[in-house]
């Protein structure tokens, strides 16, 4: 083991001593997170801040129930809601833009909904707040499924039995069906200055521990395997060696990551024993991953190009550029199929407060692809080192 730590150690000072590997792995994944969670971060934000106006003009116990619930959603932080009393005074308010968008309540609501007539609330949206709009209009949407859904129940009832209950006897209770509730999938979802801290975090360290696995060929073409193979060392301290330093690199690079942007973005990756599990289990699948491609490759650029592809194509699959959901969609599933994603996914487990253990999934997964990958890769290096 003696000469395989002297060798990696000559190698870190190398890597060291030129920046490339400073460069790549920590300065680059920095200032790449910094940017996009400046540019993009409020588009993947999970608190939503929307401005609605509300005009009320038919003053109805359903017109009431709609306000209510847009009061809930007040409550809860979702949305801030001004009334208005004329329809003038809100359109003044929207392109003034002090609104997203505004709710148009006419006289007659209540009547037709109760009468089982055609009852409609309109939708006023700034057209620079398409996305808000649209929220809008889903509001609206569900409380009128809400509405129909409660009305065609007491309709049912009352062909079943006219005393039990007065036809419309309280369609207002559909405002009881739009409750908002604190779901706990959100507990488990990263703020984007984290989501895009570790997704670059994790795209960049595949070309960081490339550093370590292209130096076996770098060695072969300057000729310096040879004679570290003719050495009185043992075989398997060269490639162990490769390979230890490229997990001490990508190791290296994601704690140096992990804490400076918590403390330059505020960034906030989970319990730090998770945090180092998913780490741990990270570079070991992308060391393996890059090794298997040094087994296959020639040369170190071509290392370097089919590395660089694979992480590319791995990285956008894992959804480090933006975020991926967990639903039962094609890209969902073919995500899986990259260790980014699940690192990814191991950080979200994490959020919210959870135990380190929660990260146990994705770091197995993680080291199903590093089995899958190291083992053939060790056995193709070792099919070279014979030749």
């Amino acid at each position: 083991m003696r000469s395989t730590f002297r060798i990696a150690a000559k190698d870190l000072q190398l890597r060291i001593r030129d920046r490339s590997a400073v460069i790549i792995g920590v300065v680059t994944p920095l200032v790449l997170a910094f940017v996009f969670n400046l540019v993009f971060g409020g588009s993947v934000e999970g608190d939503v801040d929307l401005s609605y106006g509300v005009v009320d003009l038919d003053d109805s116990v359903i017109s009431h129930a709609f306000v209510e619930v847009l009061d809930q959603l007040g409550e809860q932080g979702l949305v801030t809601v001004d009334r208005f009393d004329t329809y003038e005074s809100a359109v003044a308010a929207l392109e003034s833009g002090g609104l997203d968008a505004f709710f148009v309540l006419d006289g007659g609501l209540g009547q037709a909904v109760t009468t089982g007539g055609r009852a409609t609330i309109r939708v006023v949206g700034d057209v620079d707040a398409p996305t808000s709009t649209r929220i809008a209009a889903s509001i609206a949407k569900r409380f009128a499924i809400g509405v129909e859904t409660v009305g065609l129940a007491l309709t049912t009832v009352q062909a079943i039995d006219p005393g039990m209950l007065p036809l419309g006897g309280d369609p207002t209770t559909a405002a009881g069906s739009f409750e908002i509730v604190e779901a706990a999938t959100a507990d488990r979802q990263l703020d984007p200055a984290t989501y895009f801290a570790a997704g670059m975090a994790v795209f960049f360290l595949f070309f960081t521990v490339q550093f370590g696995v292209a130096g076996l060929l770098e060695e072969s073409r300057e000729g310096t395997l040879a004679r570290l193979l003719a050495a009185p060392i043992p075989r398997w301290s060269v490639p162990t060696a490769k390979a230890l330093v490229s997990f001490l690199l990508g190791v290296v690079a994601m704690s140096v990551l992990a804490f400076g942007t918590s403390l330059i973005m505020g960034a906030r990756w989970g319990d730090p024993l998770g945090v180092a599990v998913l780490v741990v289990a990270g570079v070991t699948a992308a060391t393996s991953i890059m090794g298997l491609v040094a087994a296959f490759a020639r040369t170190p650029e071509g290392a370097g190009n089919l590395g660089s592809i694979i992480a590319v194509i791995l990285g956008m699959l894992g959804g480090t550029f933006f975020p991926l959901g967990r639903g039962e969609d094609l890209l969902s599933k073919v995500s899986l199929v990259s260790p980014h994603a699940w690192f990814l996914r191991g950080l979200g487990d994490l959020a919210g407060g959870a135990p380190w253990h929660a990260a146990l999934p994705a770091a197995g997964a993680m080291l199903v692809f590093a089995v899958a990958c190291g083992v053939p890769a060790a056995v193709l290096l070792g099919r070279r080192l014979d030749r």
